[in-house]
């Protein structure tokens, strides 16, 4: 039972991830535009998620290298 636990606590822990709260404020960006039309333009849109991206792209390696 002890194992089950740990599994769901790891889960937990990787969903606060800050790859993951960025993926997640990155498809708000895209959705919400979409959606409630914010007036963003593609270039807009794409200036936002261009760092987000790539954050989370050196990151994943960084996490990649050290393992």
């Amino acid at each position: 039972m002890a194992t089950s636990k740990s599994a769901w606590h790891e889960f937990v822990r990787s969903l606060l991830s800050r790859k993951f709260l960025i993926a997640i404020v990155g498809a708000a960006v895209v959705f919400g535009n979409y959606m409630w039309n914010w007036g963003l333009t593609e270039a807009q849109v794409w200036s936002v998620l261009a760092p987000l991206l790539t954050y989370m792209g050196v990151e994943g390696f960084a996490d990649i290298k050290s393992r």
